[in-house]
């Protein structure tokens, strides 16, 4: 578990340093406990649908499962790094992150500028 805290931490860092101009993009691949992925895919998906309600400026906020067994990725994209940083201090965050934590053995976390965009038609 501390090296899942000794992460979040770089996590909010990384957020802090990233241009407020700019579309970010995070990527985190999270391998969860053995025997809680259903656990786990349930907290996702309450917290995705908070992240709809509340996070305006977050573009996609999604779960992928891959083949490799216990391993998710999830992929966010919000249209500044401010909107990166409210998501990340939320209220609905301090309860969620925190339940979603305890059921990971582990997580790898990198957040992005967007450097091309495109538009729809």
């Amino acid at each position: 578990m501390t090296v899942i805290k000794e992460e979040i931490k770089k996590v909010i860092d990384m957020g802090e340093l990233l241009p407020s101009d700019k579309i970010v993009g995070g990527l985190k691949t999270v391998t969860v406990l053995e025997g809680k992925e259903n656990e786990f895919v349930s907290l996702f998906i309450e917290l995705a649908t908070k992240v709809r309600d509340h996070d305006k400026e977050c573009n996609y906020y999604d779960l992928y499962k891959s083949k490799q067994s216990r391993t998710y990725l999830v992929m966010e994209q919000y249209e500044n790094s401010n909107a990166l940083q409210r998501h990340q201090k939320s209220d609905y965050g301090k309860y969620y992150f925190s339940k979603i934590r305890e059921l990971l053995e582990n997580i790898d976390v990198n957040y992005f500028e967007c450097t091309t965009r495109l538009k729809s038609v």
